[in-house]
């Protein structure tokens, strides 16, 4: 025998109120755990990004030395490395350009 209208009804409202519930212990959950999160790792004081910043500034003027690039010799038994071609490639040849499509005569 299938349900009657007013035990589904009842089962739908518990299922709603169920899902109300378990998006509000999420939110509850979430927040608690931001808490608990912000407790247990301290954050920045703003006195360390003056010194930062003043080292910063201090790299910035400091020259960067570059070494140059190291020679490596070629692996015995390989083809040789690609050449560019003698000539220019020529353009490509157009194609035969397809039929026009069939165009209704209207009504």
């Amino acid at each position: 025998m299938p349900p009657s209208a007013a035990s589904r009804d009842r089962a739908l409202r518990r299922v709603r109120l169920a899902a109300w519930g378990v998006g509000v212990g999420a939110a509850a959950l979430t927040g608690g755990l931001s808490v608990v999160a912000a407790h247990a790792f301290k954050g920045h004081d703003g006195k360390t990004r003056l010194t930062a910043a003043v080292a910063r500034t201090a790299r910035a003027g400091a020259r960067v030395k570059v070494p140059p690039p190291e020679n490596i010799p070629a692996i015995a038994g390989q083809p040789a490395p690609l050449q560019p071609p003698p000539q220019p490639l020529a353009a490509a040849v157009p194609q035969e350009q397809a039929p026009a499509p069939p165009v209704s005569g209207g009504s």
